[in-house]
């Protein structure tokens, strides 16, 4: 932690240009996150009404200050890894011209006008200029392929899954469905929640939202639940997703087709997320519901897909090889292909 929570932009970026100048030297790998390196550690450099944002030219100079930090490292041959999260590279105006069913919609963000007004700006700067001086880059949505050609995707490894008991769906009396909404409506948690009470009349069910409580009285909450509907906007699950089905509950949310293409075949083989469809959800919810007998054999299999595409273990371990060779083969499970 280089600075507190509530530390501004100006404390953030000078602790972070700091450390990054005294100490990047020391490492022979910088693997960096959401976009951000040490000088230009994720503050709103466009935000609206800025100087900043007013000012390309002052912009454009701050962008290129921004990566001396990185072409230094590659000066002194040091090796650098960026993994890619989601908003620090996703084009808004092209997502939303691009996808039917998105995020990025004045409707679903509070911050689209914002994103495609001035964020969008930095984030190409981000693809053109700063993206091409890393060794690899990894991002954890499949949507982002179609942004980062160079990229690869990696599965979330937030669930260390051998922590995690098995807790498997009832098979008869009242079902707990469970959703996790977040900020915002991103998830299309709107969407979902109409769908759910025009079910009402239709099934038996209680609906379990779970916000504003510790990560571990939502894990807690997780256990007893039946079913997860994850997101129907990103086009891929969450990391909530990802922590129900290592309890081995059946997760479903909305698969953006399109976007497959950068997911590796062994995982879309095995992928067993019921799926969604947000210009339907009722009856495509309905669909799952009807199928309740079979949510403890995909709850086994879902389980079995995060013991093997979720293993931080795993992950770890291809990452180290990576880091030893930049260009090698970035195998999660050897021989799945």
């Amino acid at each position: 932690m280089l600075s507190a929570e509530n530390a501004g932009f100006a404390e953030t970026a000078i602790r972070s240009a700091a450390f990054g100048l005294k100490n990047q030297w020391r490492y022979d790998v910088l693997h960096y996150y959401f976009g951000q390196t040490f000088l230009s550690p994720g503050f709103p450099l466009s935000a609206p009404g800025s100087v900043l944002s007013r000012a390309s030219l002052v912009t454009d100079i701050a962008n290129r200050l921004g990566t001396a930090d990185l072409h230094a490292a590659r000066l002194f041959n040091k090796k650098l890894f960026m993994t890619l999260q989601g908003c620090d590279v996703r084009l808004a105006s092209e997502g939303n011209r691009r996808n039917e069913w998105t995020m990025c919609a004045p409707q679903h963000c509070e911050l689209y006008q914002r994103c495609t007004d001035a964020l969008d700006h930095r984030r190409h700067f981000l693809i053109e200029k700063v993206l091409p001086l890393f060794d690899r880059v990894f991002y954890l949505n499949p949507e982002l392929g179609h942004v980062v050609p160079n990229g690869r995707f990696l599965p979330y490894s937030n669930v260390d899954v051998e922590q995690f008991d098995v807790a498997p769906p009832s098979t008869q009396g009242r079902l707990k469905i469970v959703h996790a909404p977040t900020a915002g409506r991103i998830k299309g948690t709107p969407m979902i929640l109409n769908a759910l009470e025009q079910l009402r009349s239709r099934y038996d069910f209680d609906l379990i939202l779970v916000e504003k409580t510790s990560h571990e009285q939502a894990l807690e909450i997780y256990r007893s639940a039946d079913l997860a509907i994850d997101q129907v906007l990103a086009g891929w699950y969450g990391g909530f997703a990802v922590e129900m089905m290592a309890m081995g509950k059946p997760a479903a949310c909305y698969i953006r087709e399109e976007d497959m293409m950068f997911v590796p075949d062994a995982i879309r083989r095995e992928l067993p997320v019921y799926r969604l469809n947000p210009g339907d959800l009722v009856e495509s919810i309905a669909a799952i519901l009807d199928r309740r007998s079979e949510w403890s054999t995909r709850g086994q299999a879902s389980r079995r897909y995060v013991e093997r595409w979720h293993n931080p273990k795993l992950i770890a371990k291809a990452m180290l090889d990576a880091y030893e060779s930049p260009d090698s083969i970035f195998e999660l499970a050897p021989g799945a292909d």
